[in-house]
């Protein structure tokens, strides 16, 4: 591996971007992702006849050194990528089109955790949790519904830009899509949502998703039933995934501890789940946040105090679960007074009870 990437300035106040494998990247470092994304759409751009090296010469970067399976770039640099690659392509769909290119890394580890969970809503709930492997920042967000589970996307970045049209529509489409190769069903959402505004022409998201479409909608998000989120996956296996999620859980510890917002309140809130005050007004003196301002700036970024809390104990329970420890001493450690409100909330999560789900584990199902 040839370490950070040398770059060329494209103008005189260009800012100089360095692309480096995990270990390299400064704690101080801007917001950054796997270089997988912008190979997915250099790949789309040429085969619409754009140069993939054009493109990533107007950004500053070199083609071979996105090879790297480890190499990571800041969301800004992807940003321009796409919107230069939609701009010299035509291409107004070309979210959808990233998302029929596979560049998937055979060393992985993330990306094989998922392929080995044991059903839709497990690897939903894995994807969250090794998010930041793929990318800084918490994009994905697993939500329950009256009807199944859903998948919230959020772009990473302060403002709107183009570009999020199209992370958005690949990261929802290759879901749609990817849970009927990992079922062999053919599972289809029961709705999309977007943020942005329906294009002019609606035929190829209308193929792509095959479920009602919803554009300016609050959220974009990615809704399946029940059922389909209980299907089997054709490759589980829990003792392979269980070799796979060790290198996960260690590319996840090696990579630098992001300064966000959302990241605070997350530590915060894990220190103080058992026995401490992890109530919203706590966790806002602890930030030195007026509780107003904390959670105007949580709403800003798609994100409730609340909803934390939930995504950060249903991402606990699990671990906790497989260790030896009673139900109670769990309860006490995500923070309920009461081991009845953990039972209906994991019930609610996963549609077992925890005792069940600790003996299926130790049967190894």
């Amino acid at each position: 591996m040839s370490g950070a990437l040398s770059v060329r300035d494209t103008a005189a106040c260009r800012p100089r971007h360095r692309v480096a494998s995990v270990p390299a990247v400064a704690p101080s470092a801007p917001p950054s992702l796997s270089a997988r994304l912008a190979r997915q759409g250099l790949f789309a751009a040429a085969k619409r006849g754009v140069s993939a090296e054009r493109l990533c010469q107007d950004a500053g970067l070199r083609w071979v050194d996105l090879e790297d399976p480890e190499a990571r770039i800041p969301y800004a640099v992807l940003d321009d990528i796409l919107e230069r690659a939609v701009a010299l392509s035509g291409d107004d769909n070309l979210g959808l089109h990233m998302a029929g290119i596979d560049v998937m890394d055979a060393d992985d580890p993330a990306s094989l955790v998922i392929l080995t969970s044991a059903n839709l809503r497990e690897a939903l709930a894995r994807g969250c949790r090794y998010q930041r492997v793929w990318g800084d920042g918490e994009r994905f967000l697993v939500e329950d519904t009256p009807r199944g589970v859903r998948m919230r996307f959020t772009p990473m970045g302060p403002c709107w830009r183009p570009a999020h049209r199209h992370l958005t529509e690949v990261a929802l489409a290759q879901l749609a899509q990817g849970v009927s190769v990992l079922t062999g069903a053919p599972v289809r959402p029961l709705r999309a949502r977007f943020t942005h505004a329906a294009p002019l022409d609606l035929r190829e998201h209308e193929a792509a998703f095959g479920c009602p479409l919803e554009f300016d909608a609050p959220v974009s998000d990615l809704e399946f039933a029940h059922e389909d989120a209980d299907r089997p996956f054709v490759h589980a296996d829990p003792v392979v995934h269980a070799v796979f999620e060790h290198p996960a859980r260690s590319v996840l510890e090696r990579l630098p501890v992001m300064d966000t917002l959302v990241g605070r309140v997350r530590e915060q809130v894990r220190r103080t789940l058992a026995g401490g005050d992890f109530s919203f007004v706590a966790v806002a003196r602890a930030l030195r946040m007026p509780p107003r301002m904390l959670q105007r700036q949580l709403a800003t970024e798609g994100y409730t105090y609340a909803g934390i809390v939930e995504s950060l104990r249903r991402e606990l329970s699990q671990g906790f679960l497989q260790r030896c420890m009673s139900i109670a001493e769990v309860s006490f450690l995500l923070g309920y007074a009461d081991p009845a409100a953990f039972h209906r909330a994991f019930n609610r999560w996963w549609r077992t009870s925890p005792e069940a789900f600790r003996r299926a584990r130790a049967a190894g199902g």
